[in-house]
C-alpha cells in the first residue's frame, strides 16, 4: 500500500505541472480523479487506479467517457494524459469542436442504448443483423472521412 500511495503522489505532482485544476485522492492512495478545466465550458477528468504491484488502470470520464487501459508505470500515465490533453488544446481550436461533443455524447447514449436492448430484450436476428451493419456502415464513414481530413499540427 506505500508503494501505491507514493506512486500516487509523483503522478498527482507531474498532473499538477501539467495544469490539473484538482486531484482528488479517492480510496488511500489507490484511486485518483484528475481534472483539468481548459477552458469555461471543457473539462478533462481522469480516474486511475494505483494496484499494489504499481499497475494503473486509466480512464477519462470527462468530457465523454473512455478507458485506456492498463499501463506499467507512473511515467506511462502521466505521459498519455500529457498527450491527451493537448490533442484537446488543439481540437478545442477547431470550429467543429462543438459538434464533435454532441457527437461523443451520442456515441455513448448509443452504447447505453445497445447495452440495454442486450440486456433486458431478445431480439430477432435479422434485427441484430440490421443493427450490426448500420454501425459498421458508420465506421466505414468514419474511417473515410479520417483518411482523407488533414491531421492536427502541434
Amino acid at each position: 500500500m506505500i508503494t501505491s500511495s507514493f506512486s500516487g503522489d509523483i503522478i498527482n505532482v507531474a498532473l499538477r505541472q501539467l495544469g490539473a485544476t484538482s486531484i482528488k485522492e479517492v480510496r488511500n492512495g489507490i484511486m485518483y480523479i484528475a481534472k483539468f478545466d481548459l477552458a469555461d465550458d471543457l473539462c478533462v477528468t481522469y480516474v486511475f487506479n494505483v494496484s499494489k504491484r504499481d499497475k494503473y488502470y486509466l480512464q477519462r470520464v470527462l468530457p465523454y467517457p473512455l478507458s485506456y487501459g492498463d499501463f506499467e508505470g507512473a511515467d506511462q500515465v502521466v505521459a498519455f494524459i500529457r498527450e491527451d490533453i493537448e490533442k484537446f488544446r488543439h481540437a478545442q481550436q477547431s470550429h467543429n469542436f462543438p459538434k464533435f461533443l454532441q457527437t461523443a455524447d451520442a456515441m455513448v447514449r448509443l452504447t447505453h442504448a445497445i447495452e440495454l436492448l442486450f440486456l433486458e430484450r431478445n431480439i430477432k436476428e435479422e434485427e441484430m443483423d440490421a443493427l450490426c451493419q448500420r454501425i459498421e456502415t458508420g465506421l466505414d464513414k468514419i474511417r473515410e472521412i479520417r483518411s482523407h481530413s488533414p491531421k492536427i499540427e502541434d
